[in-house]
């Protein structure tokens, strides 16, 4: 069972730890670097203040599975971008249980919610995360086209919780490279990241914005319509490793194959086969987790034929091939036998 922290205990434990080490240092007049290393987790965060916005860059490797619960979480809105790792989000009241992975971008905004982090032992996590100064989100807002959520943002009242998830694009992936690995030093560094944090806000909020214009036809969706299209994402679900095809499924659910197409990316916000591929990929990252099969044995079980097809596009969504990421697991399961806890 994973180790279950409030950030008070996650602070009690850290006082008590005799091995904790911190660093800060300030490379640039307007950033701040923190690397730590203590007996639950280790790594180094990046912050960088900007003129209309804040950058943060991070990488944090627990030693255990643990589970972080923030009983009165606010903040936001906040952009994030998974680079490397995986972890398990929830807002009570607000989300269900959601895997963030490399090829995922989150926006969210969190008003006094219950938030429940899981992280998985020795799995480097590294996002880039961002937030959009309230005053430069209103000068944007004041026109249309940005996702509904923002805004709300042009009055001067609380925003409203929210959490919403899109995929990384290749051009995305080219921006986050390029602040990853800025070559500037200076007000050069600060004009460029400033820059490109920007562009990268824009794409987001772009794709988010399409999203809901998408949305908008849900109303010419009959409730029955609704209710089927939702008995299909279930029939996908429990037949994950032998998919009906378009027209099988339509026929299932009583509904013609244009307007399941259709109405499943307009609830769902994912084509069909983008819906299922996206679950047969965290299942086959849940087993690869347990241990219990090898690669080909879970690929066949997430109902890929040629295990070539699996690897690419776990490696795609997770950003590490299936057999590297168990090697890693083998590895660090062997250290813990040889190494076992004292305590």
């Amino acid at each position: 069972m994973p180790l279950v922290l409030s950030g008070q205990d996650y602070n009690d434990r850290l006082q008590a730890d005799p091995s904790k080490k911190e660093t800060i240092c300030h490379p640039e007049p307007f950033e701040t670097k923190l690397t730590w290393f203590n007996a639950m987790d280790q790594g180094w965060f990046r912050e960088l203040h900007l003129r209309d916005l804040w950058l943060a860059i991070e990488s944090t490797q627990v030693k255990e599975n643990l589970i972080y619960r923030t009983d009165s979480a606010s903040w936001g809105p906040v952009s994030s971008f998974f680079v490397a790792g995986t972890m398990k989000s929830q807002h009570l009241g607000l989300t269900d249980e959601n895997l963030e992975a490399p090829g995922g971008h989150y926006l969210e905004c969190v008003q006094d919610c219950v938030e429940i982090d899981q992280w998985f032992a020795e799995e480097q996590v590294i996002r880039v995360r961002f937030g959009l100064k309230l005053n430069t989100i209103r000068q944007f807002t004041e026109s249309c086209g940005l996702p509904q959520e923002l805004q709300a943002f042009t009055n001067e009242k609380s925003p409203s919780s929210f959490y919403r998830q899109g995929t990384i694009t290749s051009e995305m992936q080219v921006i986050l490279h390029q602040i990853l690995q800025c070559p500037y030093r200076g007000a050069i560094k600060q004009m460029y990241l400033e820059g490109k944090v920007l562009e990268l806000a824009a794409l987001q909020f772009a794709q988010l914005a399409e999203v809901d214009k998408l949305s908008e036809f849900k109303t010419f969706l009959k409730h029955d319509d609704i209710d089927r299209l939702h008995h299909a994402k279930e029939i996908l679900i429990t037949q994950f490793n032998h998919p009906p095809s378009i027209l099988s499924l339509a026929r299932q659910v009583g509904l013609n194959d244009f307007k399941l197409k259709q109405g499943f990316r307009q609830v769902f916000g994912n084509t069909v086969f983008g819906y299922l591929r996206d679950y047969r990929l965290e299942q086959a990252h849940l087993l690869l987790v347990e241990g219990q099969m090898n690669v080909q044995q879970v690929a066949r079980a997430i109902g890929y034929a040629h295990s070539g097809y699996f690897a690419k596009a776990f490696k795609q969504k997770f950003g590490v091939s299936p057999k590297t990421y168990q090697l890693n697991r083998d590895q660090r399961t062997t250290f813990a036998i040889k190494n076992p806890s004292r305590d």
